[in-house]
């Protein structure tokens, strides 16, 4: 709601400049020049085009960021399995200590 709040800011304000700024204008671009272009038109398709780059770069910056994200979530995935593997080992080490200790207890019983 934010956004499309601005944006009608934004093209009051464009509107307003518009109806103040129609007087032609030359542009020359690549050696072909275009004349009786009024201001805003240009101004505004200047504006569209520097929206539309900004627009593609952060693509491309959420895009590396999602990519990023996923590469983590894998390592944590394989971070659990290693996790999960450990304490599996962990648990049998405890199980042959008791049995080792409870087969010394018996012996000194025995012996003793």
């Amino acid at each position: 709601m934010f956004t499309f709040i601005l944006y009608v800011i934004l093209a009051i304000v464009f509107g307003y400049f518009a109806t103040q700024n129609t007087q032609p204008v030359s542009i020359t671009l690549v050696g072909a020049t275009l004349s009786s272009i009024p201001l805003y038109a240009v101004l505004g398709v200047t504006l569209i085009v520097g929206l539309a780059f900004s627009w593609f770069i952060g693509l491309f910056d959420t895009l590396a960021s999602s990519m990023k994200i996923r590469g983590k979530e894998h390592v944590i995935k394989d971070s659990k399995a290693t996790i999960a593997e450990l304490k599996k080992k962990i648990n049998q080490l405890e199980l042959e200590n008791a049995e080792k200790t409870g087969e010394l207890k018996r012996a000194s019983n025995i012996h003793g």
